[in-house]
């Protein structure tokens, strides 16, 4: 989009395949680095919201705002570092339910045992904040339908909610208990929760909100 600088300098270029192998270098180093600040942020946020002097009514509104900004920040990072579809993917094939130990299908004293599950108790449980957390897609019938991945409780009247979309394809594969990919393909699955609503590659759009306040 910038004008052609009127004085240009020419270089050897090097090999195709290594500008490709730096460059390659270059997008991993960028997301790693991105990822890191949008942590420290988010932590720097909390930190802010727990000492800032405010009066009553406008320190609840400002610990809201803080809490959607934060929740946004984690479904942000998750997908930026590739930690948020293995979540949503981290299905026993066998009995289409969540791994692990969960009441009536649902983790209730924390998130999955995922990395962002790990995230999340980290950013919000171990602050003495509880989340829900759940997926929302389409049905065959373009009916919407929710899951439940994480229920802690019935949220508060100054819950705050944030959303991320993760799109699926049918080579997409189911993660273990253990948290490695499997060969599960999504368009071999029959119990997988979301069902394929496109003809080709694409599987189904899922959206993933977390809902969070204090407890």
């Amino acid at each position: 989009m910038r004008a052609p600088s009127p004085r240009t300098r020419t270089r050897d270029r090097p090999p195709r395949g290594d500008r490709r192998d730096a460059r390659g270098q270059a997008h991993t180093l960028e997301a790693f680095a991105a990822a890191t600040i949008l942590l420290a942020s988010i932590v720097f946020a909390l930190q802010v919201t727990a000492v800032t002097p405010l009066t009553a009514s406008t320190s609840s509104q400002h610990i809201e705002n803080q809490q959607e900004a934060v929740a946004t920040g984690v479904l942000a990072s998750a997908a930026e570092n590739g930690t948020l579809e293995p979540t949503v993917l981290y299905v026993n094939n066998s009995t289409g339910g969540f791994h692990g130990n969960t009441f009536e299908g649902q983790y209730v004293s924390g998130g999955p045992p995922t990395q962002l599950g790990e995230t999340l108790n980290e950013t919000f449980l171990d602050r003495g904040i509880a989340f829900n957390l759940y997926v929302h897609h389409r049905t065959s019938d373009r009916t919407l339908r929710r899951e439940t991945l994480v229920r802690m409780g019935g949220p508060s009247d100054n819950a705050i909610s944030a959303r991320w979309r993760v799109t699926l394809y049918d080579d997409d594969v189911l993660y273990a208990a253990d948290n490695t990919p499997t060969t599960h393909t999504l368009e071999n699955s029959t119990t997988f929760y979301a069902s394929d609503v496109s003809p080709g590659p694409l599987y189904n759009v899922l959206e993933v909100e977390v809902v969070v306040w204090r407890m």
